[in-house]
Order: C-alpha cells, then sequence, then structure tokens
C-alpha cells in the first residue's frame, strides 16, 4: 500500500513502501560501514558518535497528469566532498531499469537527514537534464518517538517560467 499526499501544486504523491525500506536499508549499510565497532554508545563517558552519514540515491516510477507514482529507488554514487555525481554509474543503472521497468522514468532523488541542506542543489541540478523537475525525497533518520507520521518528505521543484 502507497502512502499518498498531495502538495499546494496540485500534484498527487503516492510513496510505495519499497522506497522507504531501501532508502533505510542503504542507510543502514552505510551507518554500519562507517561506525567502528567500539563507537556504540551505551550511555558510557567519552563515547562521541560520528554524525550520521548521508545516503543519496534515484527514485523512479511514473508520472501521469497531476499523479505522481514512486514505486523504486537505486542508489547513487555521490562524493560529498566534491559535489561530483558518478554519471556513468548513473547512466548504466538507468539503462538496466529501462529493460526491466520500461514504463519507469526517473522521477528525482532521495537523501537521508534531517533537512534539506544547500549543497543537496548541486545533484538536485545534476538530475534536470535526466527530468527537468526532479522530485526530492528527505528520510530524516533521526528517531522521535513523538512522531506518528512516517519521517519523509517530499520537496518538489519550482518552474520558473
Amino acid at each position: 500500500m502507497a502512502t499518498s499526499s498531495s502538495s499546494s501544486s496540485g500534484l498527487t504523491f503516492k510513496l510505495h513502501p519499497l522506497v522507504i525500506v531501501n532508502i533505510s536499508d542503504h542507510y543502514t549499510r552505510v551507518k554500519s560501514q562507517s561506525q567502528p565497532p567500539h563507537a556504540v554508545s551505551n550511555g558510557g563517558e567519552g563515547a562521541t558518535l560520528p554524525p550520521p552519514p548521508r545516503v543519496f540515491g534515484c527514485v523512479i516510477g511514473i508520472q501521469r497528469g497531476r499523479m505522481v507514482e514512486i514505486f523504486n529507488s537505486f542508489e547513487l554514487l555521490y562524493d560529498p566532498s566534491t559535489h561530483s555525481l558518478d554519471r556513468s554509474f548513473l547512466e548504466k543503472k538507468q539503462e538496466l531499469y529501462k529493460k526491466v521497468f520500461p514504463h519507469f522514468y526517473i522521477l528525482g532523488w532521495y537523501s537521508t537527514g534531517s533537512d534539506a541542506q544547500e549543497s543537496d542543489m548541486h545533484i538536485h541540478k545534476a538530475l534536470m537534464d535526466i527530468n527537468e523537475s526532479p522530485v526530492y525525497v528527505l528520510l530524516n533518520t533521526s528517531i522521535n518517538h513523538a512522531q506518528k507520521d512516517l519521517p519523509v518528505t517530499i520537496y518538489e521543484s519550482e518552474l520558473h517560467v
């Protein structure tokens, strides 16, 4: 069952659970690989954890009129220190997905974190030649026990005509 919400532009978004699972899995793998085993905080003294890693990827699906349905996602190879996207990797993944899902298109991209960051515009602009108005799916990995909704925000591009 997909979660659905409308936006101020009149677009309706449907986000399938597989996308949330994929992003969570991507984040969990990167986080577990980047933290040394002794860095696990047990409330003891002097245990400082590094900031959580951010992960990046593409979201794919279908847009029919005002309905945007995000079915799946795949990881991107992005270097935040140089703000560079591995373009050949992206094109290869896009080609492979087109063979299996010929009706799916790259609708935008995802990342993890609590907020969108200024540096995120590098990825956004890099994808604009594939989709002139990419969506941005942000999964907040911080745990908030008071929050009842999924910690997912979908941002849509503003087109300046």
